[in-house]
């Protein structure tokens, strides 16, 4: 299986977390990807960084499929990071390769297939998701086949969609973000995506948060650094629903789509 990662950081964004001991998150699909697929070859692409030396269709047609991971960008700012983003991922959508997309990536398929992503009326989810619940369509989904409800995962989000594109099929949902999960086709390619971060560790999730404390409180996130501090602790501590502590239960979805592909 030959597979290309979208990285969706900055390499600015990338080196200020990695001196933090936060893994690029490139690193961390491939890591999920050999831990899912042992023998899988992982490529990763930087459209942030420049259009050029990127695949082009002819390239991007000898890849089983392409993820496309988390970024502390918003989709909503007209700049060249987020744009060459963009062109590129329209271009994956022309080669008629599958995508998956975490997060950032789920809001980048949305916007390059004409839906809308908004700043989500709820504000911020953090940490552990609230409960998120199937859909009559993602009950029998196979992206969703081993998966018991309603279950919560790590999750990290300003933005959500709020309108999705034609024939656009809802999976899954929660009180926070009427769209956890969808699918659609969109040109010569299938699309499948959560608004969660199924890549992500517990651990990972406590050193995104301790990175961000102070934005967090500044930005009232949380009442106060202790209930902060309390959830940091809760998750280095692996204190979670068991569906996001066993981490082959938290990657499920992006285990059902790897073999659709």
């Amino acid at each position: 299986m030959k597979l290309l990662v979208v990285e969706g950081n900055m390499e600015e964004t990338r080196l200020e977390r990695g001196h933090f001991g936060i893994k690029p998150y490139n690193e961390m699909f491939i890591e999920m990807l050999h831990f899912l697929e042992p023998k899988a070859e992982v490529n990763v692409a930087f459209p942030t960084e420049t259009e050029k030396g990127l695949p082009n269709i002819n390239q991007l047609k000898s890849y089983d499929g392409v993820l496309i991971t988390g970024s502390s960008l918003s989709v909503l700012d007209n700049i060249p990071e987020v744009n060459n983003q963009l062109n590129f991922i329209d271009t994956v959508f022309k080669s008629g390769t599958p995508i998956y997309g975490s997060c950032w990536g789920l809001q980048v398929a949305t916007v390059v297939a004409e839906g809308e992503v908004a700043k989500g009326n709820n504000g911020l989810e953090l940490g552990v998701s609230k409960p998120i619940r199937l859909t009559e369509a993602g009950k029998y989904s196979a992206f969703f086949e081993d998966r018991k409800e309603p279950f919560e995962a790590l999750c990290i989000h300003y933005d959500e969609v709020r309108v999705v594109p034609k024939e656009t099929t809802v999976l899954a949902t929660n009180s926070h973000s009427e769209v956890q999960a969808m699918s659609f086709k969109y040109k010569k390619s299938s699309f499948f995506g959560v608004q969660y971060h199924p890549e992500f560790t517990s651990k990972v999730m406590a050193r995104i948060m301790t990175f961000l404390k102070d934005d967090l409180i500044e930005k009232k996130c949380y009442r106060n650094k202790d209930m902060l501090l309390k959830d940091i602790v809760r998750l280095e501590n692996n204190k979670v629903p068991a569906e996001i502590s066993n981490y082959k239960q938290h990657t499920q979805e992006i285990a059902s789509w790897l073999k659709t592909i």
